[in-house]
């Protein structure tokens, strides 16, 4: 059926490439402001975000061990819902991608494991 073609380019698009990204959040007086995601080191990154201005006092590594993709879903999904969309100014999967809806679903599922496990 069309439905489990779909399903599977889903997954095939979602899992690709190294688990090797991290979301976190960008901290500014003790507030997470921010969303982002990366493959560098957190220091590093930060630095980045300073040097253009942000302002952040650190950045807070909120889940790791991912795909590009699947960090793209998690850090979407906070841009729109929150906490930590302040700062945020562009989308990381737009709600045209013809994965969007199933990347939001997806992202609803792992946080919802995530609570009940205590861990990833």
């Amino acid at each position: 059926s069309k439905g489990t073609s779909n399903s599977d380019d889903f997954f095939k698009w979602l899992n690709k490439g190294k688990a090797n990204y991290k979301v976190y959040y960008g901290i500014q007086d003790g507030e997470a402001v921010y969303t982002g995601i990366t493959k560098q080191d957190l220091e590093k990154r930060l630095y980045q975000h300073n040097y253009k201005g942000k302002g952040f006092d650190r950045l807070l590594k909120q889940y790791d061990g991912l795909t590009r993709n699947q960090a793209r879903a998690i850090e979407q999904y906070y841009i729109e819902k929150g906490p930590a969309n302040l700062l945020n100014k562009i989308n990381s999967i737009r709600p045209s991608h013809r994965h969007y809806n199933q990347a939001m679903k997806w992202v609803q599922e792992f946080l919802k494991n995530l609570d009940e496990d205590g861990e990833f």
